[in-house]
């Protein structure tokens, strides 16, 4: 290899002899000497004389080093931009295909000078020059300059292929994205780690990505053609892409706020109902509940504790930019249970139906990863007035380059229900009649059936929990995906089929869906990425939670002593009617019976499509212009049908509603839409190491919601359509739209160091009282990295962050509305809620700050985190009374402040690093203090937060915790019972405990959940109490001076309700979340077991919530009977029993 230099002063690889080969060197005369061939004497067809001109302005013939008898033509030409593209014109008519190898990709812009390096196929030689008019000289003259012009324009750029590695075990790397260190060319490798990128003939630098690995860079010269970058793990996760703006990225060592990011390796290791159950136990400073274990999902996620009162508690989900609804739509199962009033239209559903929110949806294994927004500062310029709850953003999977890669995933497993709450074994005769008495209340009636059952059996007991929860049927997921594609155009399509059974009888969760995404990139400039997801989900979830017909099995269990075969049908055909409580009838029912025959079904079609468009107009070495447009849609409809035939115990001779027979038909239509126009302007001087990125943008949005549901009671037997009966009617629509413009600067500095970044962004909406009027929500951030500081330390980062985001108000909020009133005289009577709207409500503000350090010690083998957060929100959304002279009750007013702190806390360490044997242990731990500062209202009860004073429920009170439990407790003067704070529902902190070890093809992995402290109103415990069933009814009770087994004991000093401590219980527990073991087949056995087709195989051994230990009574203090709640998570009454998973699993890629 000789070098020369071009007219850009560029060195460029020649090689000769026997190679076609350019040199140019760079005059000030502004002209080059051109070596246009060179080869050997012997190679001529018909050497011309030293000196002759081969009719090419400014170009001889010479002879150049005579001692090697080698020939040359050299050209002294112009290089001006004319001669250039004269000459690039002339490379598509001249016959270089013999003798060149044509790059595949177009070169860029001829001013730049490209070059490639290119090799001859063979050598090249002059032709004999034909006869005819032609001269030799011309004809010779032709074919030089045709290679002359191929050669040149060829020169424009250059084609560098190589290969992405692991550092250490130096495997191939796959699908990482190599691009060009300040240029917009880029590439993706394939599965094997190879890629191709068309390039400047310049020294530049290569930058190398893949997920789970550190950034890689390569210093790359003229001579260089092939190149391999090797990567190292990024064990730590220090060099995650965070998202910053609408349009913007940055790494995660940089990010001035705590990063929370997720891959699906993370996530979907251990199969789970839905994405919560995914998150539960990963996320510092979220506590994310599952609500029961019902099949279908169900759960809610709270990030940074409480954050509003009466608005919306729930982060905002988004999913490839395109904001998804999580609705929680009730199924109208209150219609049956009776657990709120049932006798209005407002009646048929109630939150207290475990209905199933949408998250639950979602195809987890098409998700590639999750990344979690905690705080203003982080969410503000991005989501403004809806990001204070926080934002969890789901990216998807996407095709990558290369032949089409189809992977099979096939899983097989069951759910097994974990800690029921038991049934009592009684000891002897007279305490079965005891507690047969307490719940019948006729001593004869109970004498009679308890002689009965015992002349048969001497113990009888029948466990009916485990009977009616102890299905354990066969589940399954099968997943098929396909990826490929090329550097222009990829896709990723996969496809689901799964049905969860659920551990009670006649219960599942089935799923079906559909994915296709597609990306295009027609050139450096523009890329394109579309994607469509179908969706359909069926659940039949069963009866659960509170209820007033004794229609929830847990419910009726309380009050049924175990001494009675329900399970099994009689003779006939129809199953026994359960005796219990108050003497049978329809006062009571036959949990067996009733899961039988009932039917509570949720059907749900959903279609999310999303679009972005990325342009690049200017593309310089400094300057980098940035346009795109994102946006999509989310549509869903959900039927319910809900149906209890007449014939059930509870239904006869009516039900307690005075109707026998009941069916529900509910349908909802929601529709999410939003989009954004976005500019983002990235300027790189070369004087200092800087980066400044500006971007704006404005966004728009639209949610609209559609309920109604249709209820028909005293339908006869076997009928369900809606007209046989008795009719109450409901409609819910809303309609919201808002509109936001927001700006963002962005500086990177001092060598990658020095991060600082400033925006604010203006919210309007329709749901706010002045619908025209923006909010602004500001933000600033910074983050300096201290490189190597002390001996062992690698690397310190300090950060901080202040932002402010809002919570707007609630669709209605704002307006005056009627409501129907009865019929008066005949006609349809109109009236006034009790709580009416403020014309000039505004959304909720949080202001945050955020102060944080990072660290890395010992190699890298050691990372530490510490976040310390101070929330302060304000103009909270309340209700405030009238006076009555008004002709209302409350209105809706902004006021009063709520206020909480935080720690977060981080450690990861990577002490075994071989190329065959590896951990990684991570432990997080996080704490939150919230406090109501103040209240412009007098102290009042949140609506659905407990069952009154007697058990615990919320109160909201200036100078104390907004989680607090307030109840009754005798602690007045003489043993007066008060009105008083009994405990708080909010944990004294939650630690999370992982690892993961791998040796050669094995991995293991295991998750543990610790949470310390929080109450839990356990009226489960008291309903078994009171029947005289609970499991440890018959143990010594803590005080042996009275006289009294332990459940009688608490009972009596419940005593009614006088003192609702006694079930207001600890809820800490330690979990067993996740633990998996996979073990990655030998390519020699893959050939064997499935062909030559098969590139890789892999078997797993996975369960969830394997394990829970906790002194709570319940089956597991994480229950709500309220579902999706702001400050009541608290309440556990006769849930569906939470449950375990065991799955086996087969992937095959091929």
């Amino acid at each position: 290899m000789s070098r020369v230099r071009s007219n850009l002063a560029v060195d460029i690889p020649v090689t000769v002899p026997r190679r076609v080969g350019i040199a140019a060197r760079n005059r000030k005369i502004r002209t080059s000497r051109v070596v246009l061939f060179s080869t050997s004497r012997d190679a001529l067809a018909s050497p011309p004389p030293a000196g002759a001109s081969p009719a090419v302005s400014g170009c001889t013939f010479r002879w150049a080093h005579a001692e090697r008898a080698m020939a040359s033509v050299v050209c002294q030409t112009a290089t001006r931009p004319s001669r250039v593209r004269s000459l690039r014109r002339a490379i598509d008519t001249a016959p270089q295909g013999r003798y060149l190898k044509k790059p595949e990709s177009a070169s860029p812009s001829p001013l730049n000078m490209h070059t490639s390096s290119v090799r001859a196929q063979s050598i090249p030689r002059f032709l004999p020059v034909p006869e005819g008019s032609m001269s030799r000289g011309a004809w010779f003259a032709m074919t030089l300059l045709s290679l002359c012009a191929a050669s040149v324009a060829r020169a424009q750029s250059r084609v560098i292929s190589g290969k992405v590695v692991n550092a250490t075990t130096r495997d191939a790397v796959p699908f990482a994205t190599v691009s060009v260190v300040g240029g917009i060319q880029a590439a993706q490798g394939n599965e094997q780690g190879q890629f191709r990128i068309v390039v400047p003939p310049t020294v530049l630098t290569l930058s190398a990505r893949a997920i789970g690995y550190k950034r890689g860079e390569v210093r790359v010269t003229p001579q260089d053609s092939t190149i391999e970058i090797a990567l190292e793990q990024d064990v730590l996760r220090l060099e995650a892409v965070v998202v910053t703006g609408e349009a913007t990225r940055l790494e995660s060592r940089n990010a001035p706020t705590a990063v929370r990011n997720f891959t699906t390796e993370q996530l979907n290791t251990v199969p789970a109902q839905s994405a919560e159950q995914a998150l539960q136990g990963k996320v510092p400073g979220a506590l994310i509940n599952m609500n029961s274990g019902a099949p279908g999902g169900g759960g809610q996620i709270q990030i940074r504790g409480v954050t509003t009162i009466l608005g919306n508690g729930q982060p905002l989900f988004v999913m490839d930019g395109v904001i998804i609804s999580n609705d929680q739509i009730q199924s109208g199962t209150n219609s049956i249970t009776g657990a709120a009033s049932r006798n209005v239209s407002t009646g048929i559903a109630s939150n207290q139906d475990n209905g199933t929110n949408r998250l639950a949806d979602l195809l987890m294994n098409d998700i590639a990863s999750v990344q979690v927004m905690e705080g203003a500062a982080a969410s503000a310029s991005i989501y403004g007035s809806r990001a204070t709850n926080g934002v969890v953003m789901f990216n998807s999977q996407h095709g990558r380059v290369g032949d089409t890669q189809f992977r099979v995933t096939q899983r097989l497993g069951t759910y097994d229900a974990i800690r029921l709450p038991g049934e009592r074994r009684f000891l002897t005769k007279q305490d079965a009649f005891a507690a047969v008495r307490a719940n019948i209340g006729d001593s004869a009636r109970s004498q009679q059936i308890v002689d009965s059952v015992y002349a048969l059996n001497a113990s009888p007991f029948y466990d009916y929990q485990k009977e009616l929860y102890g299905q354990g049927n066969l589940s399954y997921e099968t997943t098929v995906s396909a990826s490929g594609g090329s550097q222009l155009a990829r896709y990723y399509g996969s496809a689901l089929a799964q049905k969860d059974y659920g551990t009670m009888i006649n219960t599942s969760a089935q799923r079906q869906g559909l994915r296709l995404n597609a990306d295009f990139t027609p050139g450096d400039r523009l890329s394109i990425s579309v994607g469509a997801i179908l969706i359909r989900s069926i659940n039949d979830r069963g009866l659960s939670n509170n209820d007033n017909t004794f229609t929830s099995p847990l419910y009726a269990f309380g009050y049924t002593p175990a001494i009675l075969d329900l399970a099994r049908p009689e003779a006939n055909g129809n199953y026994p009617e359960n005796p219990f409580p108050a003497g049978g009838g329809n006062q009571a029912s036959n949990p067996f019976q009733t899961m039988a025959y009932i039917k509570n079904r949720e059907d749900i079609w959903r279609q999310i499509g999303t679009a972005n468009l990325r342009w690049s107009p200017l593309a310089t070495g400094q300057h980098r212009l940035e346009l795109s447009v994102i946006g999509g849609v989310d549509h869903f409809s959900q039927d319910n049908q809900v149906y209890s035939p007449n014939f059930l115990q509870y239904e006869t001779p009516v039900a307690t509603d005075g109707f026998s027979g009941h069916a529900v038909q509910g349908a909802a239509n929601s529709r999410f839409m939003n989009g954004s126009v976005n500019a983002v302007w990235t300027f790189t001087p070369t004087a200092v190491s800087l980066r400044a990125t500006t971007s704006l943008g404005m966004q728009g949005a639209e949610q609209d919601l559609n309920i109604f549901r249709i209820q028909a009671r005293g339908l006869l037997p076997g009928v369900t359509l809606i007209n046989q009966g008795t009719i109450q009617t409901f409609q819910q629509r809303s309609l919201v739209r808002d509109q936001a413009i927001y700006g963002q600067e962005e500086v990177l500095a001092l060598d990658e160091r020095l991060f600082v970044s400033a925006g604010v962004r203006a919210d309007r909406s329709s749901a706010n009282g002045d619908r025209s009027k923006f909010f602004f929500f500001p933000k600033a951030a910074a983050s300096y990295r201290f490189l190597a500081p002390i001996g062992f330390v690698d690397e310190v980062k300090l950060r901080a962050a202040v932002g402010q985001s809002g919570n707007r108000p609630s669709y209605g909020n704002r307006d005056r509305v009627l409501q129907q009133a009865g019929r008066i005289g005949g006609g349809n009577g109109i009236g006034v809620p009790g709580t009416i709207g403020n014309p000039n409500v505004e959304p909720e503000r949080m202001t945050e700050q955020e102060y944080g350090m990072d660290a890395r010690l010992l190699g890298e083998r050691i990372a530490l985190e510490a976040t310390y957060f101070n929330r302060r929100i304000t103009k909270l959304l309340l209700t405030a009374p009238l006076a009555p002279t008004s002709g209302f009750t409350n209105q809706i007013i902004n006021g009063g402040e709520l206020q909480s702190k935080g720690v977060e806390l981080g450690l990861t360490a990577n002490p075994i690093r071989k190329p065959q044997l590896g951990d990684v242990f991570r432990a997080t731990f996080y704490t939150v203090n919230q406090t109501v500062v103040s209240l412009p209202v007098p102290a009042f009860v949140v609506g659905s937060s407990g069952f009154g004073t007697a058990f615990g429920r919320s109160r909201i009170a200036q100078g104390v915790s907004v989680t607090a439990i307030w109840g009754n407790a005798p602690i007045g003067p003489g043993g007066a019972v008060r009105d008083t704070i009994i405990g708080d529902a909010t944990p004294d902190f939650e630690m999370q405990f992982s690892n993961d070890l791998t040796w050669k093809a094995f991995s293991l992995g295991i998750l543990v959940d610790w949470r310390k402290g929080g109450k839990v109103s356990d009226l489960t415990n008291n309903l078994f109490d009171e029947g005289r069933t609970s499991r440890d009814y018959d143990q010594p009770s803590p005080d042996p001076t009275i006289g009294k087994t332990l459940g009688a004991y608490r009972y009596n000093k419940w005593a009614g309700g006088r003192d609702a401590r006694v079930y207001v219980q600890d809820g800490s527990f330690v979990k067993l979340r996740e633990v998996s073991l996979s073990y990655a087949l030998p390519q020699d056995w893959v050939g064997r077991l499935f062909g030559g087709g098969v590139r890789s195989a892999r078997l797993s051994l996975s369960g969830r919530n394997l394990a829970i230990w906790s002194h709570y009574w319940g089956s597991d203090p994480e229950v709500n009977n309220f579902g999706t709640q702001n400050v009541s998570r608290f309440v556990d009454l006769a849930p569906y029993p939470p449950n375990r998973s065991f799955f086996f699993t087969i992937d095959v890629g091929f």
